[in-house]
């Protein structure tokens, strides 16, 4: 499970979302890494509909802090301001593109943030004890 607090994505073990090595690139891998406040940790959650009444899709889950079905990009704080990105299973960091694999919903659910190109959802290999962060097929509930 991941929640979005303070401008960080964090697991349930309190690591946060990673841009590998701080390196503002394309195709550089996002980690889950421990917390630190460095920019390469710092994500903005921008709504695809930039909505600005109540969404008619969903609430607000309080818990962690994201619209519940409501389309979002993960955009990193870097100069570049370049988004998350899926290519095959692996997250990486790309300039901004207007493709599905940009764009990522909170599913209430399973409590996952997925990709909208495919319901793939946010994956941490090896339970969660990795710090490699992937996507993979989710079909039931992860908590």
């Amino acid at each position: 499970m991941f929640k979005y607090e303070d401008s960080h994505i964090i697991n349930e073990r309190g690591k946060a979302m990673d841009v590998s090595g701080g390196v503002d690139s394309d195709n550089r891998n996002i980690i889950m890494w421990n917390k630190h406040n460095g920019l390469n940790q710092q994500w903005d959650i921008v709504y695809v509909d930039e909505m600005k009444a109540e969404p008619k899709k969903g609430e607000m889950n309080d818990d962690f802090n994201l619209v519940v079905d409501r389309p979002f990009h993960i955009k990193s704080m870097m100069k570049s301001g370049r988004y998350l990105d899926r290519v095959g299973n692996n997250v990486v960091l790309k300039t901004p593109n207007n493709r599905p694999t940009q764009v990522w919903y909170f599913h209430q659910y399973s409590r996952t943030i997925r990709n909208k190109y495919q319901n793939y959802s946010f994956n941490i290999d090896s339970n969660g004890r990795s710090n490699n962060l992937s996507v993979t097929s989710t079909n039931s509930n992860w908590w």
